[in-house]
């Protein structure tokens, strides 16, 4: 196919147009074809599913083996396992608003590729929130089914009627593709499985995207999936719309048979085997040409082409003598040379545990439990039934007690005569040899249900946790517990980071800066802003950190190091801040507010507490050294190098005394009382001082306590480490 023709099928909204009715009909058996053995090659898999999502449901059935009415119990254990991950994904993986992030790559010297990624993780935020239809509702949806089923799809679509992108999640049975597959990027052909009602396909046919495949027979009857949709019985529900089953697949096919085949999306109506859409998979940077040697793509390679045009007419101003457009625009791309065409991708795989064959579809609890659950259920349900006929009792009666008594029904309580002898009841009674519920069974049911559920690997960890545990041992444990499921987050926030980068790849394509900046409330460029070059984006999500009390102990952590970190001289409001993050502080937009937010007093009140915070910050360094004065006097043994060093003390204690006057003063211009409060507060850590000044003999304790402001005062700073007594020879006593 020459390179013109590729471009022109760029934005064409139906390439079936161009097509005649041969070329149309060997490409829907193809599709079909390719359909049909790919579905085939799941047959196993989908058994799998089927009969897990059987078990998962709970729904009652009679049986009427071996009996009418016999136990049909059914464990719980899929249930448990798939609402318990998807409780635990949806409050944690969704708990944030903001979902979409940016990475820089390279150098930012100027902050520019910050200020991008802050404009396009911003602009991503909104559509996942409010653009894209359902977005929140079908994850949700995704976190619960994906864990039984182990593979589900989302599809991203540009809607160029309503003018945004859409995302669709395709669940079992919808999605067929070849287990053969080793990835999506490198998938030969994957189908979707649609139904449309006669409206909808109308809209379509309507709006030019679909061919009129109507050939003037009405047909009432509905295209049943049966055995091509799922394994399942397909009865289809009546309705005015008689749903008809479409099938869209994404492949390659050599339409120009130049012995190369190009990557569509082709959809084609399954009774009729009609092709209804074909749509290009790519766009003109998809397509890769070698321009004297060089590997580009199309639209680098015509623009380099243009300007060596360009310069062989003398540049621009040989342009100009020769009264030529200073755009050359005759350029051919046909003599270019076509080398590939790279796949425009839009579907995501959300996997949950690999397949242990290295087959493509996942597996899920339905294969990994599956055959556990319904040993369960059988072991439960002779439990049961083997109870049921020990309790009901029966067997045979000889002739005399038929005789007497015909048909016996015996009711609680009640008491029957008969003419039978007693001697002979017992040689007369032949009970049915029936035995309690075996020990044994009831031990194997057992066993089966703690395989199951450890294979879960469910920790209590109350039970390992308790308040005396230190807090680097608790979060160990609590990191250990949560293995298993970090992991597991891991891999669906891997599949929601490619989602957000088909997202930025959409918008590159289809996102124009009028919206773009209307969106933002500023001016800004598409074309600059979403680069990929220099920008991955990803999902803000931590897999490791996915659990509250996993936050709020790290939190506490880190909590713990806030004097070090100020004393320092360290930023330590980070450290509170998400210590209220943790904790889910509904207050933390007041405590921590948004710049700019504040009104002036608000202001000059924060940069008088920073100026007090930094005049505590010196008082902590001179506390510190007061110990150090005190640990050296300590290791002297002269009463002179003592009283030397209890005048070093005096005089770093008033130096203390100076800068806390200071605070005092700062204090009293401050408009706040509550600021006032702090201040005052900051002295706390000299209380700690105090403590270590009794111990040297030859300073009087009450003139050291005399300073009013050398009172003890609760300490917000936290403890300043003590130093502990040495002996002579430097080790701790």
């Amino acid at each position: 196919m020459s390179i013109s023709q590729l471009q022109s099928f760029v934005n064409h909204v139906n390439i079936a147009d161009e097509l005649d009715e041969e070329m149309l009909s060997a490409i829907a058996n193809r599709v079909k074809r390719q359909y049909d053995e790919d579905l085939d090659s799941m047959t196993d898999w989908k058994e799998s599913v089927s009969n897990g999502i059987d078990l998962m449901k709970q729904e009652w059935n009679p049986k009427s083996t071996p009996w009418e009415g016999a136990s049909n119990y059914k464990d719980p254990l899929l249930s448990e396992a798939s609402t318990s991950f998807g409780n635990k994904a949806y409050l944690e993986l969704l708990r944030s608003k903001d979902l979409v992030s940016t990475e820089i790559i390279g150098k930012d010297p100027d902050g520019q590729k910050k200020d991008r990624g802050s404009r396009v993780s911003t602009f991503e935020n909104y559509q996942i929130n409010h653009e894209i239809d359902d977005w929140r509702s079908e994850q949700k949806r995704l976190f619960y089914f994906n864990p039984n089923v182990g593979c589900t799809f989302k599809k991203l679509v540009y809607d160029p009627i309503e003018e945004k992108t859409e995302s669709h999640l395709i669940q079992f049975p919808d999605f067929v593709v070849n287990q053969a597959t080793k990835s999506m990027s490198k998938c030969r052909s994957f189908s979707q499985v649609m139904d449309f009602s006669a409206n909808d396909v109308e809209v379509k046919v309507r709006s030019g995207r679909w061919l009129d495949i109507d050939d003037g027979e009405e047909s009432k009857e509905s295209d049943k999936r049966g055995d091509k949709g799922s394994n399942e019985a397909a009865d289809v529900t009546e309705s005015i719309d008689n749903p008809d089953m479409y099938i869209e697949q994404q492949c390659f096919f050599d339409i120009d048979e130049d012995g190369y085949e190009e990557p569509y999306i082709i959809t084609v109506h399954h009774k009729s085997s009609k092709v209804v859409r074909i749509v290009a998979r790519y766009d003109e940077e998809s397509i890769i040409v070698d321009l004297d040697d060089v590997v580009m793509p199309l639209p680098r390679a015509l623009e380099l082409r243009k300007e060596q045009e360009k310069q062989e007419f003398g540049g621009d101003e040989g342009l100009a003598l020769l009264n030529l457009p200073d755009e050359i625009t005759d350029t051919d791309p046909d003599k270019l040379e076509l080398l590939k065409i790279i796949p425009f991708q839009n579907v995501v795989k959300y996997g949950f545990i690999p397949a242990p064959d290295g087959t493509f579809l996942d597996y899920g609890y339905s294969h990994l439990l599956g055959a556990i659950t319904q040993a369960i259920n059988s072991t439960t349900n002779q439990l049961s039934d083997a109870g049921t006929i020990a309790n009901l009792g029966g067997g045979f009666l000889s002739k005399e007690f038929r005789k007497s008594m015909g048909a016996v029904r015996l009711r609680i309580n009640e008491w029957l005569k008969t003419e039978v002898p007693a001697d002979k009841f017992a040689k007369g009674l032949f009970p049915n040899p029936a035995k309690e519920p075996s020990q044994v069974l009831f031990q194997l049911n057992e066993n089966l249900k703690v395989r199951g559920r450890g294979f879960l690997a469910v920790t209590d960890l109350a039970e390992q946790i308790s308040a005396n545990t230190a807090p680097t041992t608790a979060l160990t444990i609590i990191q250990e517990a949560m293995v298993p499921t970090s992991a597991l987050f891991k891999s669906i926030l891997d599949s929601e980071g490619e989602e957000f980068r088909i997202l930025f790849r959409i918008n590159q394509r289809t996102l124009d800066d009028e919206k773009y900046s209307q969106i933002l409330g500023e001016q800004a460029s598409v074309r600059t802003d979403f680069n990929s070059l220099d920008m991955v984006v990803s999902t803000t999500a931590n897999a490791e950190m996915s659990t509250k009390m996993q936050r709020i102990q790290v939190a506490q952590i880190e909590l713990a190091q806030f004097p070090l970190v100020l004393q320092a001289g360290g930023n330590p409001l980070p450290i509170l801040q998400n210590f209220f993050e943790a904790i889910g502080s509904t207050i933390i937009d007041r405590v921590f507010p948004e710049e700019g937010t504040m009104n002036p007093q608000e202001q000059q009140q924060l940069e008088q507490l920073k100026q007090a915070q930094e005049q505590a910050n010196q008082m902590q360094q001179l506390q510190l050294q007061i110990l150090e004065r005190e640990q050296t006097r300590l290791d002297q043994d002269s009463a002179e190098d003592r009283r030397k060093t209890a005048k070093e003390i005096e005089k770093l204690n008033a130096d203390i005394t100076k800068v806390l006057m200071d605070a005092a003063l700062s204090g009293e211009r401050a408009e706040s009382e509550a600021l006032k409060n702090q201040l005052t507060k900051y002295t706390g850590s000299v209380s700690v001082l105090l403590d270590s000044l009794t111990k040297i003999g030859d300073i009087n304790d009450r003139q050291i306590t005399q300073s009013p402001a050398l009172q003890p005062i609760p300490n917000l700073l936290g403890p300043v480490p003590r130093m502990e007594a040495r002996s002579g020879n430097g080790s701790l006593i």
